[in-house]
């Protein structure tokens, strides 16, 4: 039996090894991030279809009221409703500039936050010594993102009734889409803009028809297009899943601030992110842009070395958006 438990051990250990081989050397990537990145494979209920039950388990879920999980946030937190919404103040315990961030949380316009965006969400907060606010705004199958549009103006004319420094507006996944189409529209209607956009993994086009989709759908380990073009089509309820506000991509480009996009390769929203990217620089507008090899979606909210990387980009970003101190 001892020696049975001995062989099983050694077998383990190579297997580890070999597992933490090919991360580094044949893939070139941490080991944590091939780790993460096979969990969520074996785990993702996004790519389950999308079919009536699983529209009716969202429409009660999103129904409920949202809570963050308790002891994981050591920010200081402040709740309250406004314009319609939940929305999350958060303080770091040692605050190091005055300007705000408001915070457009990913989940595929369907999803509330998940414990990976509030962790990610308390790092940036205790790394910047910045305030963040994140509102749960409203999500499909009831609403639509005109019910989005609507809560989340109100909500930004009402913190710059409180100070008239504009906030700096960040977004991951969908709710990096909807920060980019609010800028546009914000833009449009010459409103005051935000101090800059950083983006994370946003969900540009709906549609999901770039051609190169397809390639990227392989390796993407949490999201569907197929799925997203069907939530995509609810959120844009009676208006074209073409028209700016669902899609952010086909918007204008004229009066946005600095934007910043992070996005790995490893993921369907790369197609359109590059291509954005390229639109940018033909416009002379002003960006940078953040492609991480071997990288899934959202990869900068996850404990991975890349991850680590890239939020600390995030936060040299801020202290450049005129900030007074920054903490490592």
């Amino acid at each position: 039996m001892k020696d049975v438990l001995k062989a099983s051990a050694v077998l383990a250990g190579v297997g580890v090894l070999s597992y933490s081989v090919r991360a580094l050397l044949v893939e070139e990537r941490s080991i944590g991030s091939k780790l993460a990145e096979d969990i969520i494979r074996f785990v993702n209920f996004d790519l389950e279809d999308v079919d009536e039950k699983m529209l009716a388990d969202n429409f009660k879920e999103n129904r409920k009221e949202h809570k963050i999980p308790e002891g994981i946030l050591r920010s200081e937190i402040d709740i309250s409703q406004q314009a319609g919404m939940k929305v999350y103040r958060m303080q770091p315990r040692q605050k190091h500039g005055s300007r705000r961030v408001l915070y457009l949380h990913g989940g595929g316009y369907i999803h509330q936050p998940s414990l990976f965006h509030w962790m990610f969400l308390d790092r940036m907060v205790e790394d910047t010594g910045l305030e963040f606010i994140v509102p749960i705004y409203p999500k499909t199958p009831e609403f639509t993102y005109d019910d989005a549009y609507d809560a989340v103006d109100q909500l930004y004319r009402e913190l710059l009734d409180e100070d008239p420094e504009v906030p700096v507006l960040m977004g991951d996944s969908a709710g990096g889409g909807l920060a980019l189409g609010f800028a546009q529209w914000l833009a449009s209607m010459q409103l005051p803009k935000p101090h800059g956009l950083i983006l994370i993994s946003p969900w540009l086009d709906v549609t999901m028809t770039h051609p190169e989709m397809k390639k990227y759908a392989a390796l993407d380990p949490m999201l569907k297009p197929d799925n997203l073009k069907v939530i995509g089509r609810i959120w844009a309820g009676n208006a074209d899943p073409t028209y700016y506000k669902v899609s952010p991509i086909y918007g204008s480009l004229e009066g946005l601030p600095k934007i910043h996009l992070f996005v790995g390769e490893h993921e369907v929203c790369l197609p359109d992110a590059r291509k954005f990217a390229g639109m940018l620089e033909a416009a002379g507008a002003p960006y940078s842009y953040y492609e991480y090899p071997k990288m899934n979606h959202v990869f900068p909210q996850y404990p991975i070395r890349e991850g680590a990387h890239a939020r600390r980009q995030m936060q040299e970003i801020l202290k450049d958006w005129g900030q007074v101190a920054y903490n490592v």
